[in-house]
């Protein structure tokens, strides 16, 4: 690959983790102070529901184990919506929660840096979550109810 090839394929890597750090934040947005906050699966439930395993001591591989699964039948299972968005930014708290991949908290501190730059009235705080991307933070969702107006997960690249 040539260098300048590289470097376009950087820029719009840089691109799309922006644009879709602006999406996502538009989706948060709506985690107010004194709102519920439910973390759903990509089936839209609540996290837990599908491909865990909550026994203390359960082996690394138990959600794979269909015996392990939930009993719930699909009918049961109702789709939860996220939380609404907010009508603006301006004066908000917006927490940046870094999971743990290379390059999310480079990210984080751009999107920072251009909150900074183009709404200084929201202020910006990056959080870097206490255990892997894959595991429950228990002590984290407290803080962000009482604090975050809105709050960006991101991953990097």
């Amino acid at each position: 690959m040539s260098a300048s090839h590289a470097a376009t394929k950087r820029n719009w890597d840089f691109f799309i983790f922006l644009i879709m750090g602006a999406f996502i934040l538009a989706s948060f947005a709506g985690c107010n102070n004194g709102a519920n906050l439910t973390v759903l699966d990509p089936r839209g439930q609540p996290a837990g529901v599908f491909g865990r395993v909550g026994e203390a001591g359960a082996g690394i591989l138990a959600n794979r184990n269909p015996e392990t699964q939930p009993t719930l039948s699909r009918n049961e299972l109702v789709p939860l919506r996220m939380a609404s968005r907010l009508d603006n930014l301006d004066d908000k708290t917006i927490y940046l929660v870094d999971v743990g991949f290379a390059g999310s908290k480079e990210f984080f501190e751009e999107v920072q840096a251009w909150f900074r730059k183009n709404m200084p009235s929201v202020k910006t705080v990056i959080h870097i979550k206490s255990n892997s991307a894959f595991e429950d933070s228990p002590e984290l969702w407290p803080e962000l109810k009482e604090k975050a107006d809105g709050v960006v997960f991101g991953v990097g690249g």
